[in-house]
């Protein structure tokens, strides 16, 4: 959070950069009338003098920027004394009118001083997400050191796409960095075609672990634990719920409050966590080898499709960065892996199954054993004309499995499937969201066609319902309606 002090034209100019960059602001000012436009816009704001703030407030807690742009120059300087003395860390900016202001605040430690009306407001912003990175790159390092020569143990998503072993690899890579060990695990399975094929060009160590068992036992004997590319224990990764990680990296859309650990980073408007990673290995100086330079960029480029979907600035930037380092023929050699006759077969019976209802699409792809395929029929069918959002979904094991895609740009798909699912079942991007459901709370169906006809309505009825669409109630199929596909 970002606690800015002062509503006059330069603070208001910062506030306005800082809100249109989506930061978390709270905006004080002893003047109610001054904070009243913020307020109206939804702004966190608060009346109050600056000599009688409260540091020790819940607010200052959870804040690592403090921004002093009060037309009280004894003021300014005797708060960023008092935040300098109780909060040395923390970065603290401050307006100055005059030399002798200046200097005054030099003497006190502040971070950065602003002559008033010398420094733009992006300039400003830029100033601090540098300090914010360099706070969190030294925080995470700082860590990750605090693991007492035990390794790290990295858990990324199940069925992990290149864009979660990506991360995990550059996690790996800063451990290293800090002469800690470590070691990366998944749950689920690795059968996308471009999954395996990033694995297998760039012999990447990946450790299957399967059971609860397994988890904890890694759990107990590691230093520190790390999630990556998800957020809570147990919602898309193999992590029990009791389970509090240190580290957690992702950019999927989340209840922050929801997440629990030592050092979190989410951040929804990026368009990969490798970008997020990229940053931190150029803050802490770390040059990526051709491996780990080839599957960042090529995490990036998945989790943006081909930069199309959910792209920044700083992902533009992080391919930049990659582009010169990587290894050309294996990236080539990643763009036309082969596919898989189960993929197929599951995109045709996407194709077979499909139900549309305006411009929604849900299609029922039964029996699976390969998870990757969802998102790739998904994907397929979001190509047919008049179609601009579709649910795809299959029972793998003992749950349902769920890949949604949109073009729709009223909707935010990855808030649909919450509704629709619950938190804790699904979660995504607006163009782009996933979810598994445990299929034990759809039915205690005991034969395959009753099974499949309950998990088919139930599921096509919550989204239909969710995005304000019509359901049809269907007869109950015979086993001979459908090619069940059990493995």
């Amino acid at each position: 959070m970002y606690i800015i002090f002062g509503c006059g034209a330069t603070g208001n100019a910062v506030i306005d950069a800082l809100n249109k960059a989506g930061k978390d602001i709270l905006i004080i000012d002893k003047d109610e009338s001054a904070l009243s436009s913020w307020k109206e816009k939804g702004l966190n704001v608060m009346v109050s003098d600056i000599e009688t703030f409260d540091l020790d407030s819940q607010h200052c807690k959870s804040t690592s920027v403090f921004v002093i742009l009060t037309g009280d120059s004894k003021g300014n300087l005797s708060l960023a004394m008092k935040i300098k003395e109780k909060m040395p860390d923390n970065f603290v900016l401050v307006k100055a009118s005059s030399q002798g202001e200046t200097e005054a605040l030099e003497s006190s430690g502040v971070d950065m001083i602003l002559q008033a009306g010398n420094v733009l407001a992006k300039e400003i912003l830029s100033a601090f997400e540098t300090a914010e990175m360099e706070h969190s790159a030294s925080t995470l390092v700082n860590i990750i050191k605090e693991s007492d020569d035990r390794e790290v143990a990295i858990f990324l998503q199940d069925n992990p796409d290149p864009d979660a072993i990506a991360s995990g690899l550059t996690l790996k890579r800063i451990c290293q960095f800090c002469d800690i060990e470590s070691s990366i695990y998944y749950g689920g399975t690795i059968s996308h075609q471009k999954n395996r094929a990033l694995v297998n060009l760039l012999d990447i160590d990946l450790i299957n672990i399967k059971t609860r068992e397994e988890v904890m036992k890694t759990v107990r004997s590691a230093g520190k634990i790390a999630l990556i590319e998800a957020s809570i224990p147990s919602k898309n990764n193999i992590l029990s719920i009791e389970v509090t990680p240190n580290l957690i990296f992702d950019h999927h859309q989340i209840d922050i409050s929801s997440v629990k650990g030592d050092f979190v980073d989410i951040q929804p408007e990026i368009g990969a966590t490798a970008t997020m990673m990229t940053k931190y290995i150029r803050q802490l100086n770390i040059k990526p080898d051709v491996s780990l330079a080839t599957a960042l960029l090529y995490g990036i480029r998945t989790d943006t499709k081909e930069f199309t979907r959910n792209t920044t600035p700083d992902d533009f930037e992080a391919a930049s960065y990659l582009s010169p380092l990587v290894d050309t023929t294996v990236m080539s050699q990643l763009e036309f892996p082969p596919m898989r006759l189960e993929t197929l077969d599951i995109i045709g019976r996407a194709i077979k199954n499909k139900r549309i209802r305006g411009s929604y699409l849900v299609s029922f792809v039964e029996f699976i054993t390969d998870r990757d395929a969802l998102p790739q029929a998904a994907e397929m069918m979001l190509q047919l004309e008049g179609v601009y959002t579709v649910l795809v979904f299959g029972i793998n094991d003992d749950k349902v499995q769920l890949s949604a895609r949109s073009r729709d740009t009223r909707i935010n798909l990855g808030l649909i499937l919450q509704s629709a699912f619950g938190e804790l079942n699904s979660g995504g991007h607006a163009t782009m969201a996933a979810g598994s459901i445990n299929l034990g709370i759809l039915s205690d169906a005991n034969d395959r066609a009753s099974l499949l006809k309950v998990t088919s309505d139930a599921i096509r009825k919550k989204f239909f319902s969710a995005v304000g669409a019509e359901f049809e109630q269907e007869a109950i199929p015979s086993d001979g309606d459908h090619q069940l596909h059990s493995k």
